[in-house]
């Protein structure tokens, strides 16, 4: 989803502690490499998300016979989009791309009708009970210890604690927390309480994608799945929720909820990782004792977006993201640069989503409350048009929003999550992706390459 971009965009003037190490891995393989090997044979793919769709393409492309299981009535997982409320398509999941050295920013810029680029909006920061922009609040030294904290994140060294944990052991004011766990915690698809500070610097210190975020000028990202993947899409059958994976004899064989049985002599697991941890499929034998202890100790937890449209707008038009709210969180303008439909996008993960995610559509009047206390009166309220909710914890056989490090995790999980079992079962998707690209679509993107490379070898 929107890993890194308020991280990136707040910590600009701090570029010494923004992913400063990550070249140093740039001599490493990379998992964009495709180098497929010799086995052919029949595969079934589990998810039609984008490590489903591209690793069926792959191998599609290399003449094997490919079956793609897709347990809803949808193809792109993770990557969705709402059109009608705005003169443009409103990504509900995946909605920046970041960087330019990945497979996902190339898919993306040759998809025709589809273009990027780099907003240029003002952060405000909502903080002790005044919201303000970044570049009024110049000067205060509440902001200033959020902001020193949060560029220090990344490159932490001291004992293996959450991200709040470390926090308090430094001494901070609690009025910033609520900012350090939107630019942290929030961004990684969680909570500060939950999210190991340990674990992010470890992913940082390896991403390589670059660091510029962009966003959709033109186009959605369903264009670029429609265009790229058209003959994959045509083929994934839908509606066909996997429950048992037998692959005790010399053939794998499927079941599904709707009675059917599919075979084959390779399989490719890309469900998100909180439906592995539901254990919603049965294996047969069971998964090996590490495969089962990597899945528990990988973070994924509630996620959503709540769009809310306005009949005007009543925030500065230079607003780029409003940060800080104790429920909202972080809040965007998706059509800063292309549009004036007075739209704002709340993004939220963790508890906050958790509680948002409980009171059901009552969280929209809950936004409202606290949009109104942030510019006064009742304006937002006054205003309100209306709203539409992406809950990913409740989307079914997506169950979250995607992958974060906790306390006694760390990329070794995500290394033996990615290991196939008895060269049989094979598993992609962004909480596999060892090389510091989780949590998102490049990410995935990756692991899709790297499990062909791997599956095709005798």
């Amino acid at each position: 989803m929107e890993r890194k971009k308020f991280i990136k965009q707040t910590l600009l003037t701090f570029p010494a502690l923004y992913l400063g190490s990550s070249w140093l891995f740039s001599s490493c393989k990379k998992d964009d490499e495709t180098q497929t090997g010799n086995w052919r044979g029949d595969v079934i793919v589990i998810g039609a998300g984008i490590a489903g769709l591209h690793a069926s393409k792959l191998l599609m492309n290399l003449g094997l016979n490919v079956t793609i299981l897709e347990a809803t009535d949808k193809t792109g997982g993770r990557i969705r989009a709402l059109s009608g409320m705005a003169e443009y398509d409103i990504q509900l999941g995946a909605e920046e791309v970041h960087g330019k050295n990945s497979e996902w920013y190339k898919l993306v810029t040759s998809t025709p009708g589809v273009t990027l680029h780099i907003p240029n909006g003002e952060d405000y920061y909502f903080l002790n009970g005044n919201l303000k922009s970044e570049t009024n609040w110049a000067g205060d030294s509440v902001l200033a210890q959020a902001q020193t904290f949060v560029a220090a994140a990344t490159n932490y060294n001291g004992a293996e604690v959450t991200v709040l944990e470390a926090e308090v052991a430094k001494g901070n004011n609690p009025a910033n927390f609520n900012i350090t766990n939107a630019l942290i915690g929030n961004e990684y698809g969680t909570s500060n309480s939950r999210l190991s500070i340990k674990g992010i610097t470890e992913e940082d210190n390896l991403w390589e994608s670059g660091d510029d975020n962009y966003n959709l000028k033109t186009g959605s990202y369903k264009d670029v799945l429609n265009h790229h993947y058209s003959g994959v899409i045509d083929k994934v059958i839908l509606n066909n929720a996997v429950v048992e994976i037998d692959y005790s004899g010399e053939k794998i064989s499927v079941k599904t909820k709707n009675n059917q049985t599919y075979t084959a002599d390779r399989l490719i697991i890309t469900t998100p990782l909180a439906v592995l941890k539901k254990e919603i499929i049965n294996f047969i034998p069971a998964l090996p004792a590490e495969k089962k202890a990597a899945i528990s100790k990988i973070g994924m937890g509630a996620g959503m977006k709540i769009i809310l449209k306005f009949k005007n707008r009543f925030w500065d038009a230079a607003t780029g993201s409003i940060i800080g709210g104790t429920n909202s969180v972080i809040i965007w303008t998706p059509g800063l640069g292309k549009s004036n439909t007075p739209i704002l996008t709340t993004f939220v993960m963790g508890e906050k989503a958790e509680y948002l995610s409980n009171l059901g559509s009552d969280a929209t009047n809950v936004l409202l409350a606290e949009l109104d206390l942030m510019y006064g009166g009742n304006v937002a309220s006054a205003s309100f048009d209306e709203v539409y909710i992406i809950d990913w914890t409740k989307e079914p056989y997506i169950n979250g929003a995607y992958s974060y490090p906790v306390v006694g995790g760390g990329i070794a999980q995500r290394i033996q999550l990615a290991k196939n079992v008895g060269k049989k079962i094979y598993f992609a998707g962004e909480a596999t992706n060892y090389k510091g690209h989780s949590a998102t679509v490049h990410g995935a993107l990756e692991t899709a390459i790297r499990v062909v490379n791997e599956l095709t070898q005798d």
